[in-house]
């Protein structure tokens, strides 16, 4: 069975990247309202209404970002991160632990390698993920035949 975790604050970043966008747009038609009367005004509400602008692109790219394609999933087998980059899947024999700080989830493998949990966001989440990936890591070093486990505690 197959877990996923995916950050919230898809709608907030929404919201906020369509309100920056009308913002934007607000400013623009100020712009060309005071463009015959004050050439210096016109020219500060346009700088300011550019500045909305890439503010309410970034928060909708965040939003974009958050639904579709930042996720961590938990399987039988091993975390798969999902980002810009495609998937990538760490095997729970592979990780040595799972760090809660903040707001912040990171898996740190054997090697001693960190892996940002961006699907991950806030310490509730953290702390739940944290705790079924230690479940699941557990149950899959419980299934490993004894010989297999013997073997990878001696070092």
């Amino acid at each position: 069975m197959t877990e996923r975790f995916q950050p919230g604050g898809v709608t907030h970043a929404l919201v906020s990247g369509l309100v920056e966008l009308a913002l934007a747009s607000a400013l623009l038609a100020g712009s060309l309202v005071a463009s015959e009367s004050s050439p210096g005004a016109a020219a500060s509400l346009s700088v300011a209404s550019l500045l909305w602008a890439v503010l309410g692109v970034v928060s909708l790219a965040v939003a974009w970002l958050r639904a579709r394609v930042l996720a961590a999933e938990l399987d039988d087998e091993a975390v798969v991160l999902h980002g810009l980059g495609g998937a990538r899947r760490y095997r729970y024999e592979e990780l040595s632990a799972v760090e809660v700080s903040g707001r912040r989830t990171r898996l740190v493998a054997r090697d001693g390698s960190v892996r940002m949990v961006r699907g991950v966001r806030g310490a509730a989440q953290g702390n739940r993920f944290r705790a079924r990936v230690l479940a699941r890591a557990k149950a899959a070093v419980d299934s490993l035949p004894a010989d297999h486990s013997e073997r990878n505690s001696d070092g």
